[in-house]
C-alpha cells in the first residue's frame, strides 16, 4: 500500500441507509393511512378547537378591556399590538380591522393623523354601541 494517498471517505452506507429509513416511512405511510393520518391530523384538531372557541361576546369583553387600559396609559403601541393578538369571530372581523386601522393612525404623531384616527373611532362607536373610547 502507499502511505503517500489519502484515504477517502466512502458515503455509499450512508446514502444506503437514509433511503432505506425513506422507503420504510412511505411504506408505512401507504400500507398504514388510518394510524398515519391521525397522527398528522392530532395536532390539528387540537388547534382548531382552540380558535373556533371564540365566541363574539368573549370578543367584545376583550377589546372593552384592552380600550379601558389604553384609556389609563395611553399607550397605542400596546393596545395594538394587544388587538393584533385577539382572536376575531367572523361576524366582528370588520369591526377588528377598523380598530387596528384607526389605532395605526393613533401611532403616527401628526395631527392629521390623530384627527382621523378620532374620526374612525367616533364612526365605529356611532355603528357599535356596545363600542367606548
Amino acid at each position: 500500500m502507499n502511505d503517500d494517498i489519502p484515504s477517502q471517505r466512502n458515503w455509499f452506507p450512508v446514502i444506503v441507509a437514509g433511503l432505506t429509513i425513506v422507503l420504510a416511512i412511505a411504506i408505512y405511510a401507504k400500507f398504514r393511512p388510518g394510524d398515519f393520518a391521525t397522527l398528522m391530523q392530532r395536532d390539528v384538531d387540537n388547534q382548531s378547537v382552540t380558535v373556533s372557541a371564540v365566541t363574539e361576546e368573549g370578543y367584545k369583553a376583550a377589546v372593552i378591556s384592552i380600550f379601558a387600559a389604553y384609556d389609563v396609559n395611553q399607550d397605542a403601541t400596546q393596545a395594538y399590538s394587544a388587538l393584533i393578538a385577539l382572536h376575531v369571530p367572523a361576524s366582528m372581523q370588520q369591526f377588528h380591522i377598523d380598530c387596528i386601522i384607526a389605532l395605526g393612525k393613533l401611532l403616527n404623531v401628526s395631527s392629521r393623523d390623530v384627527d382621523d384616527a378620532m374620526a374612525r373611532f367616533n364612526a365605529l362607536h356611532a355603528q357599535y354601541p356596545w363600542f367606548t373610547l
